[in-house]
């Protein structure tokens, strides 16, 4: 196997759920891991034979490589399958991935994280993917490639004009059943994710027991969370909600963006309560748009963003400092009641320091809590 291919991921209009899936991959924040499977029988040869059986000690060679998302149009006519184009949506990088068995009908897993856009310029991206995919065109919804040149990828600060330019690309007559009596009215949207207080955006951390991504928060902290949406045309009222545990975090439960234009832009503060232990929680994000559309079916995304909590050290070292100081203080003033006053000329500077370092810390940690 040539160690310079890359993975092609193809995703297509077979289903309402398909389509979704690349929706989700253009929606989500990079370094968030996303899950793409198929049955072995949808794979080139080259590819799942190189998959390591789940179980079975074998060297993954395929870990680390690149990968690239396509969306696939294809028609069909009788049972056979006909491609029609291709749009590469973004690039990803294989976290891990693996096959049940050997046979057509057990299934291979690919986790990937989400990484640079694709970069739209009026290219024919169909004949582009046909060129670095050879003969294995139209016969493998998961197949190994050439690379893809680095002119089509958008580089991260362009991101968000990447973005636009992609659902600007997808012709609204290729969002569509293969029989085409099914049209799709989809809802774009572009999630920075969490933001720490300083405005920078934070990376979720890749977790190999489990194979997902997840956010690391610190308890007490401000955080946003921002994102956009954006429709090539007016779309009815439609509802953008962000959820979370009002236990973990001291927030509303409930964010909700009501609009009804082609684009809009929101952040929502996140700010995580005072823990006694760490805490795994995860926010809620999802879009409300009507059933239909101008006759079309809605295709709404729905994330659950993992998130651990954790608590604060030194929170802790100086809510304990504020203990010991109290104890200095209240244990001096009960030695000095226990012997004659001429045996305790010193009890007085235990008992102010004691509660001088007492007051000083209890006032920081309210501060601290707020």
């Amino acid at each position: 196997m040539n160690n310079n291919n890359w993975i092609y991921l193809m995703s297509s209009n077979a289903t309402k759920e398909y389509i979704t899936d690349i929706l989700e991959v253009l929606s989500l924040p990079y370094g968030t891991v996303q899950h793409f499977r198929y049955e072995l029988r949808w794979l080139d040869k080259e590819l799942g034979n190189t998959l390591p059986v789940k179980g079975k000690e074998q060297i993954n060679e395929l870990k680390n490589r690149r990968v690239v998302i396509c969306y696939l149009y294809q028609e069909k006519k009788d049972s056979e399958w006909n491609w029609i184009a291709s749009y590469p949506i973004r690039i990803g990088i294989l976290m891990e991935a693996y096959k049940t068995g050997d046979k057509d009908e057990d299934v291979a897993h690919f986790y990937f994280k989400v990484d640079n856009y694709i970069s739209y310029d009026e290219q024919d991206f169909t004949k582009v993917i046909q060129e670095k995919v050879g003969t294995k065109w139209n016969n493998a919804y998961a197949l190994l490639g050439a690379a893809l040149d680095d002119k089509y990828i958008a580089n991260k600060e362009a991101s968000k004009s990447a973005f636009h330019k992609i659902c600007t690309s997808l012709k609204s007559e290729h969002l569509v059943s293969p029989d085409k009596k099914i049209k799709y009215f989809p809802i774009y949207c572009y999630i920075d994710g969490l933001k720490d207080k300083k405005g920078k955006i934070l990376v979720p951390v890749y977790d190999p027991l489990t194979y997902k991504s997840f956010y690391k928060l610190e308890e007490g902290e401000h955080y946003s969370f921002g994102f956009g949406t954006y429709f090539t045309s007016m779309p009815p009222r439609f509802a953008v909600k962000l959820l979370s545990d009002e236990k973990i975090f001291s927030i509303p439960p409930e964010y909700e963006l009501r609009a009804s234009s082609r684009y809009d832009e929101e952040s929502y503060p996140i700010i995580s309560s005072i823990l006694e232990r760490d805490t795994w929680t995860s926010i809620s994000f999802k879009t409300e748009l009507s059933d239909k559309v101008d006759d079309k079916e809605s295709l709404n995304i729905h994330f659950e963003f993992l998130i651990k909590v954790e608590r604060k050290i030194l929170y802790r070292i100086i809510d304990v400092l504020s203990d010991i100081g109290f104890g200095i203080g209240t244990g001096a003033i009960a030695i000095k009641a226990a012997f004659p006053p001429e045996q305790m000329t010193w009890w007085y500077w235990p008992t102010i320091l004691g509660y001088v370092l007492w007051a000083i810390c209890k006032i920081i940690v309210k501060f601290w809590r707020g």
